[in-house]
């Protein structure tokens, strides 16, 4: 019996379209309602964002803080709704700064990615996408050069706006999967947009463990770590439960001055994650700190990592939005470049913790 020969392999797989520099995260756009996105914009604003401007035609915001841009998008019978009838309040979309974005598009095709074309109104700038494995979008947005950006394009910009915070950028969004797809994610983002994958990483949870794998652009200008858990009680768990299916559940933004942050952050009443005081003794026990630092430590609810080079890392968490996702606010010194991972158990067991509390507090 004559055998069937293996299907020939694409030509355009052993050298497809190479791969674009990437130079951070242009905006994060979240799936939201009219109330959640009131809500949300509220929270943004006490953490320093200005409401800078309003789509033309579509109801859809605009808020930003130093390089960082958010959009609230609560457009009727658009992506956005979809993906919140499917997910509730969520990031639905990242756009990623590149040199060049149809260059990019192209790679994805040649890789099987599926390209996403949504409604584009009269003047406004249609930008290269891709679905990610979950549904959502990954914008693929050229770098700034001469002429009008894309929001002067695309939104009424408040001229007026002003941010009140130091925010600077975003540091890094970390991601909550299934079990079974951290392989697919993986390979998506390693063939499709040509990242980097570090080690895995385990990570004890008051309820399980956490796996981990951190995913990068070879730049380093754009970074993801992806979470996974088999134990159903963990903080992976129940960021997938609340968003049934895959999310962004962390969202880390960089600063020059923590401390400054933290209590510009504390003064607009942004609720801060509670670190236990025990934390603090026992960084008095790995470090050489003097008890007024230790202090300043604690009062802020701001965790401290330094690693073999001398590296430092400072960083606080907000408590959950809806009990969904948070923001992390961070200082890098002297070269750190990991996400304190010495300060993983403490942070997930005070959000146990949080969360306890709250489901007690509702049944009440």
């Amino acid at each position: 019996m004559a055998r069937d020969e293996p299907a020939a392999v694409p030509e355009i797989l052993f050298n497809p379209p190479a791969a674009s520099t990437y130079n951070g995260v242009e905006f994060l756009e979240f799936a939201v309602d009219e109330s959640h996105g009131a809500r949300l914009s509220g929270w943004l604003q006490r953490l320093g964002f200005a409401r800078l401007g309003q789509h033309r035609s579509k109801a859809v915001s605009l808020l930003g803080q130093g390089d960082i841009k958010i959009v609230l998008n609560a457009e009727p019978y658009s992506f956005a709704h979809s993906f919140f009838e499917a997910h509730g309040p969520s990031l639905c979309a990242t756009a990623l700064r590149v040199d060049d974005g149809h260059q990019s598009l192209e790679r994805a095709r040649a890789f099987k990615g599926q390209p996403y074309r949504g409604l584009v109104g009269p003047n406004e700038r249609e930008i290269p996408s891709v679905r990610a494995p979950d549904g959502s979008l990954i914008y693929l947005v050229d770098s700034a050069g001469p002429g009008e950006s894309i929001y002067d394009s695309d939104f009424v910009v408040d001229p007026q706006a002003v941010a009140k915070g130091g925010l600077q950028r975003i540091d890094h969004m970390a991601m909550a999967l299934p079990a079974d797809s951290l392989d697919s994610w993986v390979l998506f983002y390693k063939s499709i947009l040509d990242f980097e994958a570090d080690d895995e990483v385990v990570l004890p949870d008051p309820y399980g463990l956490v796996k981990s794998r951190a995913l990068r652009s070879r730049c380093s200008t754009v970074r993801l770590p992806l979470n996974i858990s088999e134990n159903r009680n963990t903080a992976i768990s129940h960021a997938l439960s609340s968003y049934r299916g895959s999310g962004v559940h962390h969202i880390a933004f960089s600063c020059e001055d923590i401390f400054a942050e933290v209590s510009r952050a504390k003064e607009a009443g942004v609720p801060l994650l509670d670190i236990p005081l025990n934390y603090y003794d026992d960084l008095a026990a790995r470090f050489d700190f003097d008890e007024e630092f230790l202090s300043e430590l604690a009062y802020y609810n701001v965790l401290y990592d330094r690693d073999a080079q001398g590296g430092e890392l400072f960083h606080v968490y907000t408590d959950a939005f809806d009990g969904r996702f948070f923001f992390e606010i961070l200082q890098r010194k002297n070269g750190y470049v990991g996400y304190g991972a010495a300060n993983v158990p403490v942070r997930l067991a005070a959000m146990a913790k949080a969360r306890n509390v709250a489901a007690r507090q509702a049944r009440l």
